[in-house]
């Protein structure tokens, strides 16, 4: 595994004032990232930018896009239509409201309610989002989490951004597993992957869970309300960088010529292989 540089170390101790806030120890932090799941504890400000109270204002604030919210029961999506309330001039492009009446008999009957524009919605949280993102230099999405008493939430999977998880309120047992696959490229679906955890933990008010993308996980909550927010680190690759340098343009004379007419008898890992070798060489030349 691709160990975390010096120089990494040293950007976020210059920089990483919001990230510290969230993990506590940056260095402690940086040992596990990209490679494993791990608890940190974070700073009494962080649970007090998006309390339980809060939350439960934000399902009965008047006129908010249906959007803003998602529903999950017993780990299953829960239709628009069971918690959306028409416009009285409806009309093409006008999303329906959000009926926060229905939203919380939904919560009240088991379902977990995700906060999806938290950030937009909480000034507070929008200012960590941001924070981390200078930080970290990834862009960062944010939802939060409120699973009642005794249920679940999504059911067993990975994800392709790795996350932090901020406990606000109550706590939530976890469990996460090793990956199958390093840094999957796609997402898990319907599918429930099977693992057997290399971390299980009560996150509890004040600390933060970090899981690793493409790492399979699953939580419930306790014996009472769990409420977290979630920022979700969004995964800008080598290959981003590559597809983004020909996309925009960059795409060197040698990288233009036609495969050799034997191409169909080679293999994609031979072909593969020439083609980062005649970028690699393009790369170093003045000319392009």
């Amino acid at each position: 595994m691709t160990p975390t540089t010096t120089t990494d170390r040293q950007e976020l101790r210059g920089h990483g004032a919001t990230l510290g806030r969230l993990v506590g120890d940056t260095d402690a932090f940086l040992e596990h990232w990209e490679r494993a799941p791990a608890v940190a504890e974070a700073s009494a400000d962080v649970a007090r930018a998006f309390p339980l109270d809060r939350a439960f204002s934000l399902l009965g604030t008047p006129g908010l896009p249906v959007s803003c919210f998602r529903l999950l029961r017993d780990g299953a999506p829960v239709p628009q239509q069971e918690y959306s309330a028409a416009r009285e001039r409806p009309g093409p492009g006008r999303e329906p409201f959000a009926d926060g009446a229905a939203l919380l008999r939904a919560y009240e009957d088991g379902a977990t309610i995700i906060f999806e524009e938290v950030r937009l919605l909480v000034p507070e949280v929008g200012a960590l989002a941001s924070g981390l993102e200078e930080d970290l230099g990834f862009g960062i999405y944010c939802a939060a989490f409120l699973t009642p008493a005794g249920n679940s939430g999504a059911r067993p999977h990975y994800d392709l951004a790795s996350g932090l998880l901020c406990q606000v309120h109550g706590s939530k047992v976890w469990s996460v597993g090793d990956p199958s696959e390093r840094w999957p490229a796609t997402p898990c679906g319907d599918a429930r992957p099977e693992f057997d955890p290399v971390l299980e933990t009560v996150l509890r008010p004040g600390q933060t869970l970090y899981i690793p993308r493409g790492h399979p996980h699953a939580g419930a909550a306790t014996d009472e309300p769990s409420l977290h927010v979630s920022f979700a680190i969004r995964p800008r690759t080598w290959r981003d960088v590559l597809q983004s340098y020909i996309r925009l343009g960059g795409t060197p004379e040698p990288l233009r010529e036609l495969l050799p007419l034997d191409h169909t008898g080679r293999s994609a890992e031979d072909l593969a292989a020439e083609a980062v070798d005649r970028l690699r060489e393009a790369l170093r030349s003045p000319a392009d």
